[in-house]
C-alpha cells in the first residue's frame, strides 16, 4: 500500500525510525505497513472507559488482518460527575481541549497513517474529533458503549436519580442511608456511558450521525461481544479509509454537521453539544455557516422524536433495541443531506438504504415518525434578549411542558458553591430565578457543570417555582427550568454582570426570550461596572482565564 509514512521507513534514511520501533518487537514486515495509532482513553477513574482495553485489543486485531501495524497509546479520560459542586468540576470543559492537543501532539511526533480514536465518556469523544479535523489524516471512531441500566424496587434507576436525592431531597427529608447505599450499588451495574441522554450518549451518537463511527455503533452495550465485534470491524475500516485517503474533512463539513444538529434536536440531547458542535464548526473555519443562528433555524424546523431520560421514559438501551441511530436517521432521512461521506466508505444515503425501517411497536413508541412527534419542534431553543444578547440555551424537552414561561425577582450569586449555600440555608423562594455568573469559560474559569446547583432544585421539589439561569453549562443529566452558557459572560462584561438581587427577570420559552430592566438601565449599569476579582488559577485554568473563547464559539482556547 501506497501509504504517507513509507519514505520515512524506507532505505537506509529510515534506518533510526526502524531500529526504534524494532526495539519493541516490531519487524520488517510489520515496518513496511501503514502506521496506525490507536488512541485508547482506557483508564481507572471512570466507568465509561474502564473496559475499553479489550476494545482496543478487538481493533487492533481488525488492522493486523487488514495488513497494517496498529501502534497504540493512551489519552486522559474522567468522569466530571466526582467533582459535581465542587471546585475540581472546573477541569471538565478544559479536558476536550487537553484531549484534543494531546493526540495531535503525538501523531505529528509520531508519524502515522490513520487514528483509530476509542473513547466514551463526555469530553473525551468531542477532543478526539476535533483532534481528528485539526490533523486531516484518515481516522475513525469507536464509541465505548452504553452502560446498562440500574435497577431498584422493580423500577429502572440512573445515577441522576441518586443526584437529586442525595444533593436535594436530603435536605428537607432525612433519608435512610442503607436505602442510599442499596441504590447506590444499583444505579451502575455495568461499564460504559450512563444509559440516560447525558453528554456522554449524546457526544457518541453525534459522532456517529456526523459520519466518524460506523452505523449502529454508538448505542451498543459496552458489555457487549456485539460491541468488540464492531471494534475488529472499525480496525478493518481504518485501513479502507487509509487506502482510499479518506480523510475527516471529506466527512465532517458544513451539510455534515447541519445533519449533526439535527439528530441532536430530535433527540433531545445534553446542551453540552451546543458548545462542542460550535468548537468543532471554528475549527473548520465554518462559523459563518454554523453558528447560533442557524442551530436556532434548525431548532425551529426539526421535530423533537426520541424520550430519553431526563426528557422522556426511555433509556439508551431501548434506542439501541429500537435500532439505533440509522432507523432514527431513516425515520428523519427527509430531513437530512444524504450525499455526505461517512468511514463506512459509503455515503449517508447508501447507508439508510440498508436500514430497515419497522413502525411496530415498541420501536415506533421509542422513535416517533415525523408525522407523529413528541414536539414540533427540536429539543434544545437558543434564547435571544437583553441579558442574552449573544444569545443562550434552553433544553425544552427536559422541561415541564407546562413550564414554558417564568417571570421572578433575581436572586444573585458570583459562584455555583454561593447559590449552593443559598439553597441550604432555604435562602430561595417559589418564583425566584437563581443567577449564577462569573462561571463562563474565562470567568469559572473553564465554563464549569453547575449541574449540581440544578439537581438540587429539584432534588427540593421547587422545580415548578424556580428557575436557574448562569453563563456555565448544564450537564446532560440536568432537568429542570435552566438557561446555560449565555453570552457574554459576565466575566467579559456581559449584562448578567450588572444584575441585582430583586430584579425582574422574565423567561419566555415560546419567544424564545430571557429580558431583564430596560435596555437603558442596563447601559447605565455595565458603563459603571468593574469587574469580579476571582481567585488566581495556575495551569489549563490560568490559560482559560485568559484565552478562552466565548461559548458562542465553542468555549474553546484561542
Amino acid at each position: 500500500m501506497n501509504h504517507r509514512t513509507n519514505r520515512f521507513f524506507a532505505g537506509i534514511q529510515g534506518a533510526h525510525r526502524r531500529a526504534v520501533y524494532k526495539c519493541m518487537g516490531y519487524v520488517n514486515e510489520d515496518l513496511s505497513c501503514p502506521k496506525i495509532a490507536v488512541v485508547n482513553s482506557w483508564s481507572e477513574v471512570c466507568p465509561g472507559h474502564y473496559h475499553l482495553n479489550l476494545v482496543s485489543q478487538n481493533v487492533k486485531a481488525g488492522i493486523w488482518q487488514s495488513g497494517g501495524m496498529p501502534v497504540e497509546f493512551p489519552t486522559i479520560s474522567q468522569c466530571g460527575t466526582l467533582t459535581l459542586g465542587l471546585d475540581g468540576i472546573r477541569y471538565d470543559l478544559p479536558t476536550r481541549d487537553l484531549v484534543s492537543f494531546d493526540i495531535e501532539t503525538v501523531v505529528n511526533v509520531q508519524l502515522f497513517d490513520g487514528i483509530v480514536l476509542i473513547g466514551t465518556c463526555d469530553k473525551v469523544p468531542p477532543g478526539m474529533l476535533l483532534a481528528a479535523v485539526r490533523l486531516n489524516i484518515p481516522a475513525i471512531f469507536v464509541p465505548g458503549g452504553v452502560m446498562d441500566t440500574g435497577e431498584y424496587n422493580d423500577e429502572r434507576i440512573t445515577l441522576s436519580d441518586l443526584d437529586e436525592l442525595v444533593m436535594g431531597k436530603s435536605l428537607t427529608t432525612e433519608l435512610d442511608s442503607s436505602e442510599i447505599e442499596r441504590i447506590e450499588d444499583a444505579v451502575c451495574p455495568t461499564p460504559g456511558a450512563c444509559p440516560l441522554m447525558g453528554t456522554a450518549n449524546t457526544m457518541q451518537e453525534l459522532a456517529e450521525c456526523v459520519g466518524m463511527a460506523l452505523p449502529f455503533s454508538s448505542t451498543l452495550m459496552a458489555n457487549s461481544a456485539e460491541l468488540l465485534r464492531m471494534a475488529k470491524r472499525s480496525g478493518r475500516a481504518i485501513m479502507e479509509l487509509v487506502k482510499n485517503g479518506i480523510c475527516p474533512r471529506r466527512i465532517i463539513n458544513e451539510k455534515s454537521l447541519n445533519n449533526m444538529l439535527k439528530v441532536l434536536m430530535a433527540l433531545g440531547g445534553s446542551t453540552n453539544a451546543i458548545v462542542h458542535i460550535l468548537a468543532l464548526s471554528q475549527e473548520l473555519g465554518l462559523e459563518d455557516k454554523i453558528n447560533l443562528d442557524s442551530i436556532d433555524r434548525i431548532s425551529r424546523q426539526t421535530p423533537f422524536l426520541v424520550g430519553i431520560t431526563p426528557s422522556g421514559p426511555y433509556y439508551v438501551t431501548d434506542l439501541h433495541r429500537a435500532g439505533g441511530i440509522p432507523v432514527l436517521m431513516k425515520t428523519m432521512e427527509e430531513l437530512l443531506d444524504l450525499d455526505v461521506l461517512t468511514v463506512s466508505a459509503k455515503s449517508l444515503r447508501a447507508v439508510l438504504e440498508e436500514t430497515k425501517l419497522t413502525r411496530t411497536k415498541p420501536s415506533a413508541d421509542i422513535i416517533h415518525s415525523l408525522d407523529n412527534p413528541i414536539s414540533k419542534d427540536g429539543g434544545i431553543y437558543v434564547l435571544y434578549g437583553n441579558l442574552a444578547p449573544d444569545g443562550a440555551i434552553f433544553r425544552k424537552v427536559a422541561t415541564s411542558e407546562h413550564k414554558l414561561m417564568h417571570k421572578g425577582p433575581a436572586k444573585v450569586f458570583d459562584s455555583q458553591e454561593e447559590a449552593l449555600d443559598a439553597l441550604k440555608s432555604s435562602r430561595i423562594s417559589k418564583g425566584d430565578v437563581i443567577v449564577v455568573r462569573y462561571e463562563g469559560p474565562r470567568g469559572g474559569p473553564g465554563m464549569p457543570d453547575i449541574y449540581a446547583v440544578l439537581a438540587t432544585v429539584v432534588g427540593m421539589g421547587l422545580e415548578k417555582g424556580v428557575a436557574l439561569i448562569t453563563d456555565a453549562r448544564f450537564s446532560g443529566f440536568a432537568r429542570g427550568f435552566g438557561v446555560c452558557q449565555i453570552s457574554p459572560e459576565a466575566a467579559v462584561g456581559g449584562p448578567l454582570a450588572v444584575l441585582k438581587d430583586g430584579d425582574m427577570i422574565t423567561i419566555d420559552v415560546q419567544k424564545r426570550s430571557i429580558d431583564a430592566l430596560t435596555d437603558k438601565e442596563l447601559a447605565r449599569r455595565l458603563e459603571a461596572w468593574e469587574p469580579v476579582r476571582k481567585k488566581e488559577r495556575v495551569g489549563i485554568l490560568h490559560l482559560y482565564s485568559k484565552y478562552a473563547g466565548p461559548a458562542t464559539r465553542g468555549a474553546r482556547l484561542e
